[in-house]
């Protein structure tokens, strides 16, 4: 079977191939008669806040050539004998640069850091437009701003911004949220590729390691046309070190402790360019012992992390090859309370105060825990020529996922995974054409996911094979002040799928789906400090295995998807087959979202407001429906369902600085959902947050480069949207019968509103810098809604996080 599957991926690669080629190679030319008609154009901007820097200086190094950026920051270099240059841009009171440049790479933003700041300045090339389309909301996080969260997860790190939260069984295993969606509605791209791991549920978070990314950008639209189905919410982009030549031997050691959960980490990375060649090495340790709210320790709470990334850059002229690889393992724990041995302890463990197995602190990882390996590995091709850039990126990835429960056989996981990822795509970046600029891309991806023998139990989800085809355009055209953009994306995806009958027999199924998904977009702008943007776009996502195949026992809970579970006509659920598409049970998700943002940037004020609606057909989303009795107690049942919904929202981010050494920051989201079925809320979802940020650059001591104290605070309300509660001891006793036709409910009421303050100071002096930050200053007892283990246990109290680093 292997063999067959290995034939079919190189048969589909080698076809991808052929067709790109035959189709791209007539239309490049050859370079220009003139060997001195090249030109470089780019923009100068402040690395913190984004605006022009007028009258910086600009030096070809080695030459006599040399320019002053005009008032805007915009600055040219014409006439120039060659394709490659090293540059230096330099301005009063910021850090200069040194930047290898090639003409083929397109014109480059140059980011200055201020000198008072341990930010550090960095270059840009080309246009680089995430996602493809300007029209698309984007917020993105830089490397300075990942430093100072070097251990949290990517979806806490990316929490901060509006729009954007995440969901969670615990403190370990955290998922991101983009306007009310998540799980595989949200693509995460890691270092060019779709990040390959067990996307279902919210128990399984990615397995990437903050520490070696140099930038992050959050996508909040339906992204789908450039990055395929599993976009339909959005999209995370992780991108690793720019491997930028010519640059000195640079790197960085830090370490750091906190006091909650008694952690420490280390992360030391450092890289070199050379005139053709460059690279970067990167390591970083987390270990945490048990949580601890300000009443109690969460018992079992614990994890630890290991990371490793490396990759390389060869430069030619018109020619780049790229690879990189990365390593990240986990052990996590999960709160031990969270499951239950009788059906009395499962609803007392529900309506207590405190969870009902309290320990003393440890390190130790027991049952309920989840161990996970991934690998990464990509390698690049560029190649420039006058008519633009033409990619081929090749990528393979393994993930290996064992978790274990609280039963008689702990040792033995009771979920053994080994998926496969394999990705294969070309795309032309093309110069303008009749005005035209834009993308055009095919893509081949195949999945083989197989569960391990030995874990006693019928696999939660089943074996399956997954082959998606696509091609994709984008292109944008600009008249006068507005840039008009379209796209369109073709899919198709076959799955073949294997696994077992409640009775423990066989079963095979093959269903494939094809789709088309479109984006239309506009950017105008308004005047040189007022810009509005706003996109309309498709997209579509298949089941996905857990949502259609899930069976039986994961985490606290027991879960069935739409193929296996059925109501019967005396209306009641049963479990006892597995279903196919004859049935109608499923359809893929397709949806429609328009999403607008007008913002304004001038004379230190920024404002950026935005609005979205996003109707769902064929929303899939779990819900409780029972309690039922398993070997190790009563667990409490979910079932996937599927529904028409709707989304509506906004988000308004306001910042202004005060003085030169003040800046202020005041947020909030808003997002009302709905099952339009059944006129239902939906579970699960955001509530309304708003949050103020507050930063003093603070006057200068003991020798100190730099100093920057900020405060941020955040109130996050009741969700008022939340479905009726059912009890656990309403279900055991039988007061309540509950039907997949029922009105959706919750086992535990939406918990109350809360307040929070942080509290964080940064220092540089020399190569030494750090940070010193206190979490939940006023150590508030709260639950966070989007947290599973909001059912039996209050949130981490105060923490202070010390970290030191060097810089070489």
């Amino acid at each position: 079977m292997r063999k067959i599957n290995t034939s079919i991926e190189i048969q589909g690669l080698y076809s991808l191939l052929t067709l790109f080629f035959i189709g791209i190679f007539p239309v490049f030319g050859q370079a220009p008669d003139d060997p001195c008609a090249y030109e470089i154009r780019g923009s100068i901007l402040d690395a913190e806040n984004q605006e022009p820097i007028p009258y910086a200086t600009i030096v070809v190094v080695d030459t006599e050539r040399a320019t002053v950026a005009d008032e805007n920051g915009n600055f040219v270099l014409d006439k120039l004998c060659g394709t490659e240059f090293d540059l230096e841009c330099s301005s009063m009171g910021y850090k200069p640069i040194r930047h290898h440049h090639d003409t083929h790479h397109g014109n480059p933003l140059i980011y200055l850091a201020p000198t008072t700041l341990e930010l550090e300045s960095v270059v840009v090339e080309g246009e680089a437009i995430v996602g493809g389309m300007r029209s698309m909301a984007v917020d993105k996080i830089d490397a300075a701003q990942l430093a100072i969260k070097s251990t949290r997860s990517l979806a806490s790190a990316i929490g901060d911004i509006q729009g954007v939260t995440f969901t969670s069984t615990g403190a370990n295993v955290q998922l991101p949220v983009i306007h009310g969606l998540n799980g595989n509605r949200i693509l995460i791209v890691n270092n060019g590729v779709k990040h390959g791991f067990q996307n279902w549920g919210s128990d399984h978070a990615p397995e990437i390691d903050i520490a070696g990314a140099d930038r992050i950008s959050v996508l909040k639209g339906a992204a789908g046309v450039r990055y395929g189905p599993e976009a339909l919410g959005g999209a995370v982009v992780v991108e690793g070190n720019p491997l930028n030549l010519s640059e000195e031997l640079n790197g960085k050691v830090s370490s750091g402790y906190q006091t909650n959960a008694r952690g420490y980490h280390a992360n030391a990375d450092f890289g070199e360019g050379f005139d053709k060649f460059s690279y970067h090495l990167g390591a970083n340790y987390i270990k945490n012992g048990d949580r601890r709210t300000p009443d109690y320790s969460l018992t079992n709470t614990g994890m630890e992390e290991r990371s490793a990334n490396a990759g390389f850059r060869y430069h030619l002229p018109k020619w780049d090859f790229k690879g990189y690889y990365s390593y990240v393992g986990q052990d996590l724990g999960l709160l031990r309370s969270s499951v239950a041995e009788s059906g009395d302890l499962f609803a007392r463990s529900l309506e207590a105060d405190e969870p009902l197995i309290i320990r003393d602190f440890s390190y130790r990882i027991n049952e309920p825990r989840q161990n996970t390996v991934h690998h990464l590995a990509t390698a690049t091709v560029d190649w420039y020529s006058d008519l633009g850039k033409v990619s081929l990126l090749l990528s393979r990835q393994i993930n290996l996922r064992e978790e274990y429960d609280v039963r008689r056989n702990a040792d033995l996981p009771i979920i053994d995974l080994e998926l496969g990822t394999s990705d294969a795509r070309l795309e032309w970046v093309h110069t303008p054409i009749a005005g035209f600029k834009g993308t055009l891309g095919l893509e081949y991806f195949y999945q083989n996911n197989d569960n391990n023998p030995g874990t006693g139990t019928t696999p939660f989800i089943p074996n399956y094979n997954t082959r998606r085809f696509s091609a994709f355009v984008i292109e944008s055209v600009k008249k006068r002040s507005n840039t008009y953009e379209f796209g369109v994306r073709i899919d198709h995806e076959n799955n073949s799928v294997r696994g077992r009958e409640p009775d423990q027999s066989i079963f095979r199924n093959e269903y494939s789906f094809t789709n088309v998904t479109a984006s239309l977009g506009l950017v105008h702008e308004i005047s040189s400090f007022w810009h509005w943007r706003t996109n309309l776009g498709s997209a579509w996502r298949t089941p996905n295995m857990a949502e259609l195949y899930s069976f039986g026992q994961q985490g606290f809970k027991t879960q069935f998807g739409l193929w296996r579970y059925y109501t019967s006509d005396d209306g009641e659920l049963r479990t006892d087959r597995v279903l196919t598409e004859d049935d109608g049970a499923a359809e893929p998700e397709k949806g429609y979202k328009w999403i607008t943002e007008l913002s304004r940037q001038k004379d230190g004020h920024a404002l950026t407001l935005t609005a979205y609606t996003h109707f769902i057909d064929n929303y899939i989303f779990d819900r409780p429906v029972a309690v039922i009795g398993t070997i190790r107690g009563p667990t409490p049942v979910f079932i996937y369902d599927q529904a028409d919904a709707l989304f509506v929202g906004a988000d308004l981010t306001y910042s202004r600085n005060f003085t030169e050494k003040i800046k202020g920051t005041v947020g909030t989201s808003y997002l009302w959902s709905q099952n339009v079925d059944k006129n239902d809320p939906l579970i699960n979802q955001p509530p309304v947050n708003i949050n103020t940020d507050i930063s003093w650059n603070t006057p200068l001591f003991l020798g100190l480069d730099s100093s920057k104290l900020t405060l941020r605070t955040s109130y996050t309300f009741r969700q008022f949207q939340a479905p009726r509660t059912v009890t656990p001891a309403q279900l055991i006793d039988g007061d309540v019968t509950i039907t997949p036709e029922s009105p959706i409910f919750d086992f535990k009421d939406a918990p109350a509103g809360y307040g929070l303050g942080n509290l964080r100071w940064e220092w540089q002096r020399g190569r030494f810098g750090g940070q010193v930050e206190v979490l939940n200053i006023l150590n508030t007892n709260y639950r966070d809604y989007l947290n599973q283990m909001r059912y039996f246990a209050d949130e981490p109290g105060r923490n202070f996080i010390l970290n030191i680093n060097y810089k070489f």
